[in-house]
């Protein structure tokens, strides 16, 4: 969503680069567990005295400053007497992360260590949460392109993207085949109605950022409508987060991956219709699945979102946003459709 940046903070420095010129610095700065091996998912059990183990899960999201904001919660399980779902900090120290907090009533401490976390109530009579980290990928990364499908950004891994089908020169390629946001728009030099668009994105490693100054980029259809890119792991869903139809349609769900983890758009547009007047008779729909979960469907456009063109086209351009963050884009094929409904 195009908004002005209050501040921006990204942890690492790209080189300059000429336009479309392969970027030569190291690809440790895109590996997760080397930028923050505490970041991200994790699962495990709830142990309670004299109760059987619960699954639990946990999520911890990095802020800035070697502070976390950690949510650990049980998964749904019909009998349980109790469900806790917590919200505690952690602090990064030269020991591993230490755990501390009041949630749920009582007060929790742990640590996190080597991959495994420990979180348990300051009680004799309390429960321990008891999970190890994860790395959860998208069942569509990596998805192939259909017979026929136009392959915007080819990828092949070890190899820099061919950036031709797009009109931004100054985006940069690098050699784990993604393609990098840079100075501007970048607009597919193709123009498509109905469509089923693949995209895959990565988010920056950006902790000290909050909001829309997190992570923020989109994919304008049409140069119209925006399924919004956005560092909204962890968060409740909002108008304006990773996954929205920005402004327009809420996610009923958060399924969103941490920072560093390539997420996968898999989106079937509509375009609107005209009569053979010229007049708009139909209003464009879109059903957008973000790594695997579906989280609209069908749902009607009924005017531009923000940042995008006015007015209703049969065909329009795909466009990629620029907001300041060095979000990039790999695997990206279109193809086009026919919808009769």
């Amino acid at each position: 969503m195009l908004r002005g940046c209050r501040f921006l903070f990204i942890l690492f420095a790209v080189p300059f680069l000429l336009p479309n010129q392969l970027a030569a610095e190291s690809l440790d700065q895109f590996d997760p567990l080397k930028v923050d091996p505490y970041m991200g998912d994790y699962e495990g059990e709830y142990l309670a005295v004299g109760r059987d183990p619960v699954p639990a899960d946990a999520k911890v999201i990095a802020e800035g400053s070697d502070t976390y904001r950690v949510m650990i919660s049980t998964k749904a399980v019909h009998d349980v007497f109790w469900s806790p779902r917590i919200e505690i900090t952690g602090r990064r120290t030269k020991e591993g992360m230490q755990l501390a907090g009041d949630s749920s009533g009582l007060t929790w401490e742990g640590q996190i260590k080597d991959g495994s976390m420990v979180a348990r109530v300051r009680s004799r009579y309390g429960g321990t949460f008891a999970l190890h980290h994860v790395l959860r990928e998208s069942p569509t990364a990596g998805l192939k392109p259909p017979k026929g499908a136009i392959v915007l950004l080819p990828f092949e891994k070890g190899a820099a993207p061919d950036m031709s089908e797009w009109d931004n020169s100054t985006w940069k390629s690098h050699s784990d085949g993604s393609m990098q946001v840079g100075e501007g728009d970048n607009h597919t030099k193709r123009e498509f109605g109905d469509v089923r668009l693949h995209l895959e994105f990565c988010i920056p490693y950006e902790p000290d950022g909050r909001g829309q100054d997190r992570g923020n980029s989109g994919v304008y259809f049409q140069d119209r409508y925006e399924p919004q890119v956005l560092d909204s792991y962890g968060l409740i869903p909002r108008a304006g987060d990773c996954g929205a139809i920005y402004e327009i349609a809420v996610p009923p769900v958060n399924a969103c991956l941490p920072p560093l983890s390539w997420q996968t758009y898999d989106i079937v547009f509509r375009a609107p219709r005209f009569t053979d007047k010229g007049d708009q008779s139909e209003f464009p729909w879109i059903t957008v699945e973000l790594n695997g979960v579906k989280l609209h469907e069908r749902q009607w456009i009924t005017h531009s979102t923000v940042g995008g063109k006015e007015g209703f086209v049969a065909k329009g351009p795909f466009r990629l946003q620029d907001h300041g963050h060095p979000v990039r884009y790999r695997n990206i094929w279109a193809q086009e459709l026919n919808i009769q409904q």
